[in-house]
């Protein structure tokens, strides 16, 4: 493959910078797993908790240093989320530099191209997720296995540092035991037993053993190694049954990624052996399929990591596709990718115009009350102008073997610009908690305590959007009911005046009732 222009270097810079930080400011956690780490992020910020006590302590770190460089522009939930932007970026770099170190130049930017076009990254590395420091940690992993077999040194210093990180900040011993399988195993092909490679193996992992040691036995003297111990010691991954559902949902996930990786080991299975650059790749892919069942926060979220190795594999792919192959995979992004943006924007015009109307009614059943109108005019006008480039350079892709995974990056860069830009008022509406404890906090005198029994991540945005008063006996109570139980506790509920009743929209079964007891 032909190595990339200093021109389109420049071009795939600004594609991964804008699809890594654009969508990240200006909204309010979308899912539970969020405000569960945003919990983590504020009791740092309090110094209520060490980040040793959380599960990604490197990533309860950052985030809260760039929740304090952003105050004054963002609140303290936007600016942590700038480190998943981080995090995000670093993964792009390292996998780039892996997918070049492994198969030679212009591979690279395809790795690169390959990782931003995957459906399944698109919603997790722009919300508050601790796993884009997990994938930015097996990035740079990846790297140093990769690089190790032609600069030993460069290889150790990278491997050892990137263990250290993984075990320390991260899964921790989980993590440390895949990472030893990663950098291990390829010592069982022969043309990985070179003298340059098992120095930098022998090198990386008794630096990072070393370094690993010097630090729990700090922690230990500081009275913070049992907290460490509790998230990230053997205990903590004792499975009692395997879970199916991240397994499950891979298929799209790494959707475009698998086809290619599929093709990349069909295309070599008759030479697999004297195909070195690939054997990295296989064992990663392999051992990080094992992991899928421990993520940190979001269910799937350790799916994130698979991706990695797929894109290296397909990045030695589209190297090796046919013609014929090449241009039905082009096309069929082509007009999948177009399908989408126009269905986007049918949804939109839906929701903010009511046309068409058929599906502006069935809409308005999912969000009643939600006020069309809500989406700026430079959102609007940004998404206009994103679209119709897109659309003006897709005939002018240069016609070089990656132009199909730039259709998939571009194309899933514009579907996230399009929801982020035309969809986060409406999906603020339903799924976030602003909306939802801004209506409660009308009914709730100012000042008042608040008793709240509630789940955790509700717990967590009320912390943050109202911080209530803590009051032993409050009058005010904040219960978590199940609609299809609130018929039943109508005589609990008779004991006390129910002053409001509330839900997310798109999670219905979860009510909220406050409810107030004696006077105030």
């Amino acid at each position: 493959m032909n190595p990339t222009p200093r021109a389109n270097q420049f071009w795939l810079i600004v594609l991964a910078a804008l699809w890594a930080f654009y969508g990240l400011v200006g909204r309010d956690a979308w899912k539970g797993e969020e405000a569960l780490a945003l919990a983590a992020v504020l009791d740092w910020l309090a110094g209520t908790s060490s980040a040793w006590a959380t599960p990604a302590p490197l990533y309860t770190l950052v985030a809260g240093l760039t929740a304090q460089l952003a105050t004054g522009h963002w609140d303290v939930q936007d600016g942590a989320r700038l480190a998943s932007g981080v995090f995000t970026l670093l993964a792009l770099l390292f996998a780039g530099m892996t997918a070049r170190s492994l198969h030679g130049p212009g591979h690279g930017a395809a790795a690169v191209l390959a990782l931003i076009g995957c459906m399944g990254l698109m919603l997790r590395v722009h919300a508050l997720l601790p796993e884009t420091a997990l994938l930015a940690g097996w990035s740079a992993l990846l790297y140093g296995v990769a690089v190790a077999r032609q600069h030993a040194r460069r290889g150790a210093v990278v491997i050892a540092l990137a263990l250290v990180v993984l075990t320390l900040g991260l899964r921790g011993v989980l993590d440390l035991v895949a990472g030893l399988l990663v950098v291990g195993l390829p010592l069982l092909s022969a043309p990985w037993r070179t003298r340059e490679y098992r120095r930098a193996a022998l090198a990386g992992v008794g630096l990072a053993l070393a370094i690993i040691a010097v630090c729990l036995g700090l922690l230990a003297s500081l009275d913070l190694l049992r907290d460490w111990l509790h998230f990230h010691g053997p205990g903590r991954y004792a499975l009692t049954e395997l879970p199916t559902g991240p397994y499950s949902q891979l298929a799209w996930f790494a959707w475009p990624l698998w086809p290619l990786a599929a093709w990349a080991v069909w295309h070599a299975h008759r030479k697999l052996a004297r195909t070195p650059e690939l054997h990295p790749s296989l064992i990663a892919l392999a051992v990080l399929l094992l992991t899928v069942p421990f993520p940190i926060a979001s269910r799937d979220g350790a799916l994130l990591l698979v991706m990695l190795p797929l894109a290296a594999l397909a990045a030695f792919a589209v190297n090796n596709l046919r013609r014929g192959a090449a241009q039905a995979f082009y096309w069929f992004g082509v007009l999948c990718l177009l399908f989408f943006s126009l269905a986007a924007w049918a949804y939109f015009f839906a929701i903010e115009w009511g046309m068409p109307t058929r599906l502006a009614q069935h809409l308005a059943k999912l969000a009643p009350g939600y006020a069309a109108g809500s989406v700026e005019t430079g959102a609007l006008l940004f998404a206009l102008a994103i679209s119709l480039l897109w659309l003006i350079a897709i005939p002018l892709f240069p016609r070089a073997k990656t132009r199909p995974l730039l259709v998939w990056a571009t194309g899933m860069a514009l579907l996230w610009i399009l929801l982020a830009a035309l969809f986060r008022p409406w999906a603020e509406y339903n799924w976030g908690y602003r909306p939802l404890i801004a209506d409660m906090a009308r009914h709730l005198p100012q000042g008042a305590c608040l008793d709240a029994r509630v789940d955790a991540p509700m717990q967590v945005m009320l912390r943050y959007h109202l911080a209530p008063p803590a009051q032993a006996d409050c009058a005010w109570t904040l219960r978590l009911v199940e609609r299809r139980a609130t018929r039943a506790e109508a005589a609990e509920a008779e004991a006390a005046q129910v002053v409001w009743e509330g839900f997310r929209p798109r999670h219905k079964s979860q009510v909220y009732r406050l409810q107030k007891h004696g006077g105030e």
